[in-house]
């Protein structure tokens, strides 16, 4: 049977109905879509007079054998390491629940035999998630930029509870919420997931939560030196 990986892609919005169709036409099965926008101060929009930069991140549940053919064409067809035009990352997945549910994410393509690939030095990259109370990203990302982030990618969320975990946490779940992808070097991820707790975690008004994921593959960082400017 085949890994099963996580995929995300994070693009402009204005490149949204490209990367769509990227994935439609390698037939990947399901593709979910979200709206986002980009972390830079607004203070610095506003010197500027820019807008906040609207953002796109695709989701996928993928094959081993996708994960290749996908960042492949993200590389030669879209040209994801040119600057500003996104970024990709794949995070393994642990189980899946029942046979149905693979092969509705796999397509039916579970168990063909895997492709073989180039045998790559392991990952040096993490997905940091940060859930927190709305209006308060300028918080976290400012405490996470001290701490060595380059940037990050911000969605909209709304939770919903139960009365421990606002008991617990002081935290009301159900209130609307922000998430916040950063992809950060292994090196710096503890220092980030630190600063963040302790500028903008339980206790202040951001409330933030903080995690990491592991990152096995990424593509749209080579001309950035590997900065996460997501």
């Amino acid at each position: 049977m085949q890994h099963m990986y996580w995929f995300i892609t994070i693009s402009r919005k204005s490149d949204a109905e490209e990367i769509v169709e990227l994935y439609k036409k390698l037939d990947v099965p399901r593709l979910y879509c979200t709206l986002a926008r980009g972390t830079a101060k607004s203070q610095t929009l506003d010197l500027f007079g820019i807008e906040q930069s609207e953002k796109v991140v695709h989701q996928a549940v993928i094959t081993h054998n996708k994960l290749y053919e996908l960042k492949k064409t993200l590389e030669t067809d879209f040209q994801i390491d040119l600057p500003d035009r996104g970024i990709a990352l794949a995070v393994p997945l642990a189980s899946i629940s029942t046979k149905n549910t693979l092969d509705f994410f796999s397509g039916g393509h579970a168990e063909d035999e895997m492709t073989d690939t180039e045998q790559k030095e392991k990952s040096t990259m993490e997905l940091i998630i940060v859930i927190c109370n709305k209006g308060y990203t300028e918080d976290v990302m400012e405490a996470a930029r001290k701490a060595g982030a380059g940037g990050g990618t911000i969605l909209h969320a709304k939770g919903t509870g139960t009365e421990y975990a606002e008991k617990f946490l002081g935290i009301s779940i159900v209130d609307e919420k922000e998430m916040i992808y950063i992809v950060s070097k292994k090196e710096v991820r503890n220092a980030i997931m630190q600063a963040i707790t302790d500028n903008a975690g339980a206790g202040t008004k951001a409330h933030a939560l903080v995690f990491s994921l592991p990152v096995t593959e990424t593509a749209g960082f080579r001309l950035y030196g590997e900065k996460t400017e997501a």
